[in-house]
Formats: structure tokens, sequence, C-alpha cells
């Protein structure tokens, strides 16, 4: 079995939703059509299941719990092949605590350890906050791990206080803030020029006053991504659809392993993973003054596209690269030892 490898493998079985949220990083909403075949999904859980370092099977999409029984079984087989197992949803299914229950129950049994709901002012044109709560209490009443995720904008109306202050966290959590240690809150990225309405407190932008603050890119080869098109992606980042050199190969014509072990030698990759995109951009101002890259970003994944798109960064990287790769080198074989043998 490989010593070195990714440590989540995500599969993204379909990019249909029962949402249509605005810059969805994916497109997706209820007409899209297509799937990964069920057959395809257990095989890619059994090929990732040979690095030691796997310990997480994530299921997003799109919505994942439209796969109905099919989700079940993928999550019993992760299960049998002792890793811990993901689901990422809207929570469109939780529209009671008993239809929640009897959602969770048969996930439950196949042994699912967490789920992450996914809400804010785009979500909640479709998904009612009371399914985020409903679901919630059902997952600890059941002791299944729960996440849930807000859309970060500068006008948003969903925040952390809705949540919970809301008539439903007051019934289920009483009002000690109990699902407080369980929200996130995440910038909501324009994913097209078009998109005008995505802003955010001047706090949230990176710049050189807070670049130092910023650490590695915690998914890239550490979590690897399947994809509705059978492709094999080397993170889950929400740009990554727009970033060519993430993608790592077709998933019908090549082994997960060999396309991992591919990946696993690209420098590039490697420096993400120990400095992350923002201080890799910043580095690159220090040879040409003329990149524009402060106050533009607040999400990391927004970085990493400029700087893989932007000629003036890949210039600097191309010309300047070998006077940090031996610094490089050494922090990434700290950050990912191999496995015991």
């Amino acid at each position: 079995m490989p010593k070195r490898g990714t440590d989540c493998l995500t599969i993204l079985p379909t990019y249909r939703c029962t949402a249509a949220c605005s810059n969805c990083c994916f497109g997706s909403h209820p007409w899209v059509e297509g799937r990964i075949p069920q057959s395809e999904i257990l095989r890619y859980i059994r090929e990732a299941a040979q690095f030691q370092t796997l310990s997480l099977v994530v299921f997003s999409g799109g919505e994942c719990f439209l796969l109905e029984e099919d989700l079940i079984e993928a999550v019993a087989l992760a299960t049998r092949l002792g890793l811990a197992t993901r689901c990422v949803t809207n929570g469109f299914w939780a529209t009671s605590e008993r239809t929640a229950m009897r959602k969770l129950e048969p996930l439950l049994d196949a042994g699912l350890s967490e789920i992450n709901f996914s809400t804010g002012d785009n979500h909640s044109e479709y998904v009612s906050l009371d399914n985020i709560l409903y679901g919630s209490y059902a997952a600890k009443k059941l002791g299944i791990g729960i996440a849930v995720m807000i859309e970060l904008t500068d006008t948003r109306k969903v925040t952390r206080e809705t949540l919970l202050q809301h008539p439903l966290h007051q019934r289920f959590f009483g009002t000690n803030r109990e699902l407080n240690e369980f929200i996130v809150e995440s910038p909501w990225i324009a994913m097209d020029e078009a998109a005008t309405n995505v802003e955010y407190d001047p706090a949230h932008y990176l710049n050189k006053n807070n670049v130092h603050t910023k650490s590695g890119c915690s998914s890239i080869l550490s979590t690897i991504v399947a994809t509705p098109q059978r492709e094999l992606f080397s993170c889950c980042g929400i740009t990554s659809q727009q970033i060519p050199e993430v993608k790592l190969g077709s998933l019908d014509q090549h082994s997960i392993l060999d396309m991992y072990e591919d990946a696993s030698n690209d420098f590039i990759k490697m420096w993400l993973a120990v400095d992350g995109p923002e201080k890799i951009v910043a580095w690159a101002s220090q040879f040409d003054s003329s990149i524009e890259w402060e106050n533009r970003f607040a999400h990391q994944c927004e970085t990493c596209q400029f700087m893989f798109h932007d000629a003036k960064v890949k210039k600097v990287v191309r010309e300047y690269y070998k006077d940090v790769i031996h610094d490089v080198l050494l922090k990434y074989s700290m950050l990912r030892p191999s496995a015991p043998s």
C-alpha cells in the first residue's frame, strides 16, 4: 500500500441540486443531468482506501442526498473499510424533526460520522433555516457530528446569530448557544464577472497587513475529488473547476493511485500546501510591484485562482521559484511525512 497519500476522498456524485443558488461554484440546480454510476462510486472508495493515509470519505455535490439508497450503500462501504464519512447537504429533506430522524437513521446504521449543512442568504431562498435546525437536532440526538456552513458577505441577512436566535434553536438547544461551536462562516465567492452582489467587510480582504496570518492550503494533495464528469482533482477548492492545473485526469483512464503519484511530485502543489496562495502571490509582488493583489480577495480559493491565472504572477514564479525550492521541499517533507510501514 502507498506510504504517502491523501487524507480525504471527496465524491461529487452529481451536480444536480434541489436549490439553484446564484454563484454556485459548480453551477448546480435542479435541472442538471447526470451522476457517477454507483458501481464507479464504490470503486473509487475501494481504490482510495489503498492509501494508508486515507481516513475520510466525503459525499457532497450538488446534493448528495438525491442518491437516496445509493448514498447509504456508499457510506456503509467506507465504514467497512475503516473510514470516517461526512455528507454535505443543503438539508432539503429535513422538513420536520420526525422526517429528519427517518432520513438520518439508515445513514447512522451505515456508519455516518458527520453531516455538514450549507446555508446563508442564497441557500435559504430554497431551503428554510428550519430545515437546518431540524436536521442538526436530529443528528445531535443520533450522535452524528454536526457542522453548519454559513455564506459570508457584507450585506447578508443570515448570520451565526440568526441561527442561534431562531425559535427552533431555542426549542432544541435551549439558550446556551450550543450550536455556536459547530457554525463556520465562510466568504461566498463571485464565480463569474457578472456577479456584483458579493462584497465583504474590509477586514476580510487580503493585504500586506494580514498576509502573514495566512497558512498553507489544507486541501491541496490532502483531499482528492471525484467529479460527476469522472475526473479527479487534487483539491476540494471552490474555484478548482476554473483551475486546469489542479485536474489530475480521467478516472476512466487512470487509477487514483497513479494520478496522485504524479501530482505529488508537482512543486507548485507542494508550495501551495506549505505556504498557501496568499503568501505566494505576496512573494511574487516583491519581484513585480505591478501585481495587483491587495484588498481584492477574501477567500483563499479566490487568491489561488488569481495565482494560476495572472500572467505576471506566473512569470515571476517561473523565473524565481528556484530561490525557494529547497525551503519549500523541506517544509513539505515535515508537513506530510510518509506513513509508517
